[in-house]
């Protein structure tokens, strides 16, 4: 049995509306099911360490680019030219010299950049990252 719920009266199920004051009765709903919880999937186990690595290599990647400025404007150069006897005497045409530098950087840059001074050593030049570093580099005489 439905009752009216404007005027009250009661009716049958099959009833659509109240034949007195013609409120519609509303429709019977089916019955809801109890929610189950949600399992973890594999896949979204699998995006949420893509998601991790994908933030670890970002900050690693951002890292190693930091270190190109620091270097720049952090670290401090001397240059060292060889003495001038070292040159061609009687009218010969001088040697060719080089000059060699040595750099010094803080101390927080030598332990915070540690990994990034290791990559660069041996034939890190060679490599990307080395010629990466070499453009913040500033050319010699500056």
């Amino acid at each position: 049995m439905k009752s009216c719920s404007y005027c009250g009266r009661e009716y049958s199920d099959e009833a659509v509306h109240c034949p007195e004051c013609g409120t519609l009765f509303p429709e019977p709903s089916a019955p809801a099911r109890p929610a189950r919880p949600r399992d973890g999937t594999r896949l979204e186990w699998l995006a949420g360490i893509l998601r991790s690595a994908g933030t670890i290599l970002l900050i690693g990647f951002l890292y190693l680019l930091s270190f190109g400025p620091v270097m720049r404007y952090c670290c401090t150069k001397t240059i060292l030219t060889p003495p001038l006897t070292t040159l061609a005497v009687s009218g010969a045409a001088p040697a060719a010299t080089t000059s060699s530098y040595t750099i010094r950087y803080p101390a927080w840059v030598r332990v915070i950049y540690y990994p990034a001074f290791m990559m660069l050593s041996g034939d890190g030049w060679n490599s990307f990252y080395g010629r990466y570093m070499q453009w913040w580099d500033e050319p010699p005489g500056q």
